[in-house]
């Protein structure tokens, strides 16, 4: 059974990404948490709170149960309401780290609305504690089945089969096409790159995969000149172990496509997941 955490501050913003989970995964077994994290500024100012806090936080959650059994009422869903203390990225850390989720699912921006201040603090945080795939969805996206699925890569790393199955395992079960796109700086494939192009070819061998080179400067831009010829349902990365100045390249790659992308945006774990490496 595929379980999949679904973060919630009770925006539309946030039930927007939790339909489009149950939506994708409406013929799979699947347990779904449903988590609000009750950390904030008048908590810590305020702990004699807590209380009233922690109960609208449950009322909270029993409504957003009510709405998905109203909506969907799927037999093959089962869900867990989880109120914490925790900060998001926290409990993401925790969760991950004894092995209860598979997957994120969430949206890029709440309540407020400002898809800067949002996408910039709890999305990217969430990005980069998860040691599992995180798959952001835009606001107001209405939830369709992905027909053209991007890959973003540089061929720069042996891809595992840990990385790929779920990808793989979208692309199969919605007939989707796979686009594996590299944004060509002036450069040719090195021998490492094109070694890698070619696994990643025989790893989706029997699947529709094309793959693009795109003369850009930057990856976004690269993107927007694939976009025009072929719509992006899903956009997904690799996020890679890097320095600490690489770290903050690639998370200014993470905030300029999550400003800009109007499709679901899925990052993939360099590796997987396993505690005794800490």
């Amino acid at each position: 059974m595929i379980r999949i955490l679904l973060p919630t501050d009770f925006s539309e913003n946030a039930f927007n990404a939790i339909r489009y989970a149950v939506k994708l995964y409406a013929e799979e077994d699947c347990h779904f948490i449903l988590l609000h994290t009750l950390y904030n500024a008048d908590y810590i100012m305020y702990s004699s709170l807590g209380g009233i806090y922690k109960e609208k936080s449950n009322e909270g959650l029993e409504k957003t149960k009510e709405r998905i059994d109203h909506e969907f009422n799927n037999d093959r869903h089962t869900f867990e309401l989880v109120s914490s203390y925790e900060m998001l990225h926290q409990e993401i850390k925790d969760r991950v780290k004894d092995r209860s989720i598979d997957m994120i699912i969430m949206g890029t921006n709440g309540a407020t609305g400002s898809d800067q201040i949002l996408f910039g603090t709890t999305t990217v945080h969430a990005i980069k504690v998860a040691k599992c795939p995180l798959l952001t969805i835009p606001s107001d996206y209405q939830f369709k089945k992905p027909k053209n699925i991007v890959f973003a890569t540089k061929y720069e790393i042996d891809f595992s089969e840990y990385q790929m199955n779920l990808l793989k395992e979208i692309a199969v079960r919605t007939k989707a096409n796979i686009h594996a796109m590299r944004a060509n700086y002036g450069s040719d494939l090195k021998e490492r790159q094109k070694n890698a192009k070619n696994e990643l070819t025989r790893f989706f061998e029997g699947l529709p995969l094309q793959h693009h080179d795109i003369a850009a400067d930057s990856v976004p831009q690269a993107l927007e000149k694939l976009a025009q010829k072929t719509p992006i349902d899903v956009l997904v990365m690799i996020k890679h172990k890097r320095s600490f100045i690489e770290k903050l390249l690639f998370t200014s790659v993470i905030h300029e496509i999550g400003f800009n992308s109007s499709s679901p945006f899925l990052v993939l774990p360099a590796e997987k997941y396993e505690p005794d490496n800490e």
